[in-house]
């Protein structure tokens, strides 16, 4: 792995916890309400939130392209988006996802090797002791045995877990590792090309995917490094990827 240099000149709040399924339906009720994959209802309302696309969160609930909304050309949100309607709601025109660089850096919390906890190298591709405390991955519950695809109607001891079951991070901050992929605003290349930058947006777009970060319940422990970035259509909704809510100071 390249370390980059990244200074962040503007405060930031994260959320402790992944988007939940409750909280989304708090703000989504009339539409798209309660999506998921995974249907025990004694769980779903402390499940982290998937099914849910990069347009869902910023853009159309109809799952396209809206225009006017372009990071990073512009911080705009559609008004019926989830945070549009976010930001209606609480009167705060700051909360967004997280770019990258944001996302990076709440993870680590400081640390600078493959895990938030301060573990500089896992122990091997599949399975990481240090791992098993920090979030829900393949080999420690996501799937059974660590090989196969859990019911949708499971319990939170398969696929994804309960928001906040594992240890935090320096800062407090849960699941920053496993559970769900979570959506940043960054368009997705496969360089970063830079040794050194100021508040990074990500490149113009279009380009074909967003970045997603932080891996999730049915991958090995070495997509789950601070460092790994992933990558899907801004129209994908499955049951890996959820998010986190930012909001960016002025």
């Amino acid at each position: 792995e390249n370390p980059h240099v990244v200074v962040l000149t503007r405060a930031f709040y994260v959320g402790v916890y992944e988007v939940t399924q409750r909280q989304w339906q708090q703000v989504m009720s009339d539409v798209r309400s309660w999506p998921g994959a995974w249907t025990n209802v004694d769980y779903k309302a402390t499940r982290p939130v998937e099914m849910v696309s990069y347009y869902d969160i910023r853009e159309s609930t109809d799952n396209t392209d809206d225009p006017a909304v372009d990071w990073p050309a512009n911080n705009v949100v559609a008004a019926d988006s989830f945070m549009g309607r976010l930001r209606a709601k609480t009167g705060v025109a700051g909360f967004d996802l997280p770019t990258d660089a944001q996302w990076e850096y709440a993870c680590r919390a400081g640390t600078t090797g493959a895990l938030n906890d301060g573990t500089v190298n896992i122990t091997n591709a599949s399975s990481d002791a240090r791992l098993d405390l920090l979030g829900r991955y393949a080999r420690n519950g996501g799937k059974i045995g660590g090989t196969s695809d859990p019911e949708r109607g499971c319990t939170t001891e398969n696929a994804t877990a309960e928001v906040g079951s594992y240890a935090p991070n320096a800062w407090g901050l849960y699941d920053m590792h496993g559970n769900v992929w979570e959506w940043c605003l960054d368009w997705s290349v496969q360089s970063l090309g830079y040794t050194e930058v100021t508040d990074p947006v990500g490149p113009s777009g279009p380009q074909l995917n967003r970045v997603v970060r932080g891996c999730g319940w049915d991958r090995d422990a070495s997509f789950c490094r601070s460092a790994f970035r992933g990558q899907g259509p801004p129209n994908t909704r499955n049951y890996r990827f959820g998010f986190r809510v930012v909001r960016t100071l002025p």
